[in-house]
């Protein structure tokens, strides 16, 4: 049978020298020597290469593939277990990638929008939303059902986005908002603080503008953009209402501009 050196061998089958030699620390492979010490490789080899690469983009660690490979792990239920947690994580990422990249475009039509003007507005649908609360005025909430999700919630930013929810008379508190189509998908924690938005009909006012402003804002006065449009188009909204942060608009030095939008739901005759 044939042998083949290390770079001759890492060719025909895809892969580097490098990767072969930490394979062969590891004794995932034992490829032969000659008498001056070089490594060759027999077709034989393959199989074990192959399978090695299928378990580790099966989710296997290298220390679990060498047992596996070893004869070391001749338990095939706990096999089958592991591969489907594996499994699970997989379709964890895959759903966070495609979050993720559906996300930015989106976003990238809404700034595409906003190109030659600071503000626009669309109504529509608003999908179902889970609100979780975190801060009001400059305090953190002092909540163990907080503290459960935070860690969570917090890895899935931008999916998950920062914002801000006007209640009755003003009251303000900093959150993060995720629609439930989201949440599902990534497979976040829910427990009983978060706040349910069902779906209804929403007035999208959105928005670039300086964070300075934003901070001090509390959108409650006719005087306010928002207001002035939809009482001009004589509809009445409902509280409460959201301000989303979505992105800066301004990347040099101090980010001093930031996209988002308003959410605020109409109001709706009781049938």
């Amino acid at each position: 049978m044939k042998q083949y050196r290390i770079g001759e061998y890492a060719k025909y089958l895809g892969v580097t020298p490098d990767l072969l030699k930490h394979y062969e620390e590891l004794g995932l492979l034992k490829p032969g020597r000659t008498e001056k010490g070089y490594r060759y490789y027999s077709y034989k080899t393959t199989i074990l290469l192959i399978e090695s690469i299928r378990l580790r983009n099966y989710g296997m660690t290298l220390r679990e593939i060498t047992d596996i490979l070893a004869k070391k792990q001749n338990d095939n239920e706990a096999m089958d277990r592991r591969l489907c947690i594996n499994m699970e994580n997989l379709r964890q990422e895959a759903s966070l990638d495609e979050a993720l990249a559906h996300d930015y475009e989106a976003f990238l039509e809404w700034k595409a929008s906003l190109s030659d003007r600071d503000a626009d507005w669309v109504i529509r649908w608003g999908k179902p939303m889970y609100f979780l609360p975190h801060t009001v005025q400059n305090d953190f909430l002092e909540d163990p059902r907080i503290s459960e999700l935070l860690k969570d919630w917090m890895s899935y930013i931008p999916i998950v986005k920062p914002a801000m929810r006007v209640d009755t008379a003003g009251a303000v508190t900093w959150g993060f908002l995720i629609s439930q189509e989201n949440h599902r998908k990534l497979g976040l924690p829910i427990n009983d603080v978060v706040q349910v938005i069902p779906s209804r009909k929403i007035f999208y006012y959105k928005f670039r503008d300086t964070l300075r402003r934003m901070a001090n804002e509390v959108p409650d006065t006719e005087t306010h953009p928002v207001f002035r449009i939809l009482s001009g188009m004589n509809l009445r909204w409902s509280e409460p209402f959201y301000r989303i942060t979505l992105m800066p608009a301004d990347w040099t030095g101090d980010i001093t501009r930031q996209y988002g939008y308003y959410a605020v739901p109409l109001w709706e005759e009781k049938k």
